[in-house]
């Protein structure tokens, strides 16, 4: 019941955002501006204002605890296929579905963790994604998607709220209040925007759908056992931190790997279908995760 009080209201706001699109109800163009401003304004002040307040508490221990069992499957699949899979399989959506699941079975100590890894996430992942690569072909929209990772206005927020946070300086009642009001939006309209994708999503290639399932299968059950068994028998990690990192690497695989896997068609259609199937999976995935986990 916890966990379901947990999911359910998160689930009932990505609805809002599919019955918008299946009802017409909004214009073809108002969901790709309402992104454009959430992901560039809202969740970047939603992160500033949550590091400014708590930091970023045992960094090294999140870092290597998550990263670790990351890799090790990345490798192991970039190995087995190739490191576009690789990417695609390990790379998770950690602000949109990550947050607020964390958020509400974790709470605030919960949070910090998870903006931890958020912190690191493309940074080490995109690094590795060009290390196995077997011939450097930077093409102009994967060297923009690289650039992006350094003008992110997540990480800019990231940045800044650890910043004021290090620094000591203590900021305005009158600036941090309407700081704290645009935070608190942030995250309703991200799952809104989520629910308008998971609607807006196209039909899976047939074809396909064997090495999808298998690449799928790996991003939500593979992953999330890799690292819970790291972080509970390696690292002996406590249950708030565990299950953080659990839920992490449970989440879907997420859309920045798209420009990162068009060099070859058919990785290209693999990993689209893989973040459309991963991300309705993941609404049963993350609750049985949980509920393992905490059992």
């Amino acid at each position: 019941m916890l966990i379901l009080d947990a999911i359910i209201p998160i689930a009932l706001v990505v609805i809002i955002g599919v019955l918008l699109v299946k009802s017409g109800y909004v214009s073809d163009g108002f969901f790709p501006e309402l992104s454009k401003l959430v992901f560039r304004v809202f969740v970047p002040v939603f992160l500033f204002v949550s590091v400014y307040r708590s930091g970023l508490q045992d960094v090294g221990q999140t870092l290597i605890a998550y990263f670790v069992p990351v890799l090790v499957v990345f490798v192991a699949v970039a190995l087995l296929m190739n490191h576009r899979m690789a990417l695609t399989s390990t790379f998770s959506n950690n602000v949109l579905v990550g947050i607020p699941v964390i958020l509400s079975v974790a709470g605030e100590q919960g949070l910090t963790i998870t903006l931890a890894v958020i912190s690191a996430h493309s940074l080490i992942l995109f690094s590795a994604f060009y290390l196995f690569s077997t011939k450097v072909n930077v093409t102009p929209s994967k060297f923009k998607a690289s650039m992006n990772l350094f003008s992110n206005p997540v990480i800019i927020g990231l940045l800044l709220g650890l910043a004021f946070n290090y620094s000591g300086i203590e900021l305005p009642k009158q600036l941090m209040t309407p700081l704290e009001m645009v935070s608190e939006a942030a995250l309703p309209l991200a799952l809104i925007i989520l629910g308008s994708s998971l609607a807006q999503m196209g039909k899976f290639k047939g074809h396909l759908l064997q090495k999808t399932a298998l690449i799928t299968a790996i991003k939500l059950i593979l992953l999330p056992i890799v690292v819970y068994s790291f972080g509970r028998w390696v690292m002996e990690l406590d249950e708030v931190v565990l299950i953080s990192l659990v839920i992490l690497a449970a989440c879907p695989t997420g859309i920045s790997v798209m420009p990162f896997v068009e060099a070859v068609e058919q990785d290209k259609q693999i990993a689209h279908s893989t973040i459309a199937l991963t991300t309705l999976l993941s609404v049963v995935c993350i609750p049985v995760t949980i509920w393992l986990v905490q059992g």
